[in-house]
């Protein structure tokens, strides 16, 4: 029984998911086969995405980071359940033939990917955060144009943009995976590929929005920690990137 029960935590750990074999694509197609998939990469997530957002946060103090840490996942769960239901229609509309599990254990699935990577690189990350100046203790309240507060900004904007990019560029992988994924699924490489266009569309502009009202993940240097702040919810994702890229080039 020990034996049947380390098999199955191999067959559905991170690396396994990430090598996605035949055997587990064609386990992917039972219900009980879906579930196992659908349970493993959440729990994937859950591990992976909490590793790297103590990661994210724990430049502001450690508090942040383990507030960082707690929404992450919820984060990424948040995308994936809020946007099910939108791909599982386009998807029908498209002419995939795709059951609603099918659809959330896919989208668990790239995201479970991107996860294992960030949680793989989360030491990395945290060791070159941890090397960059901390704020000080006494700029909390100060305002922006404070000398003080504008030193620790730059290296804010410079820490925040480095998490945005590898954020990304696991993303991108996770993506690759699930294209293979959907081939399988869909039995055709120009409908997986349609398929995962729409999703990445849908899961982009939904993705931007939820993390900006998740926010701050890195908290601003003259900002006690906190969870989540009503100015959070003006503005977007998009606007507070391009201020950021605005102020590396002064």
């Amino acid at each position: 029984m020990c034996s049947t029960m380390n098999a199955s935590l191999t067959r559905y750990s991170p690396g396994a998911l990430c090598r996605m074999d035949d055997d587990m694509v064609n386990s992917c197609r039972t219900p009980a086969g879906s579930f196992r998939m659908t349970v493993s990469c959440a729990g994937v997530i859950l591990i992976g995405t909490a590793a790297y957002g103590f990661a994210f946060g724990i430049w502001r103090c450690p508090l942040q980071g383990f507030y960082a840490a707690a929404k992450m996942p919820l984060l990424f769960f948040a995308i994936a359940f809020s946007s099910g239901l939108a791909n599982y229609l386009l998807g029908l509309v498209m002419g995939a033939r795709l059951v609603f599990g099918h659809v959330l254990m896919s989208m668990l699935y790239g995201m479970a990917v991107t996860a294992a990577i960030l949680g793989a690189v989360s030491p990395v990350a945290l060791f070159l955060v941890l090397q960059a100046p901390a704020p000080a203790p006494d700029i909390v309240g100060l305002p922006f144009r404070d000398p003080k507060v504008a030193e620790s900004m730059r290296v804010f904007w410079v820490i925040l943009l480095l998490h945005v990019g590898a954020i990304g560029a696991a993303g991108i992988a996770g993506n690759l995976k699930l294209l293979g994924l959907l081939r399988s699924l869909c039995g055709s490489r120009r409908m997986a590929a349609r398929v995962l266009t729409v999703w990445i569309i849908v899961c982009g502009f939904v993705g931007c929005e939820l993390s900006w009202l998740f926010s701050p993940f890195l908290c601003k240097p003259n900002y006690p920690p906190h969870l989540i702040a009503r100015m959070y919810f003006d503005g977007n994702f998009y606007e507070h990137v391009w201020w950021g890229l605005k102020e590396l080039r002064k």
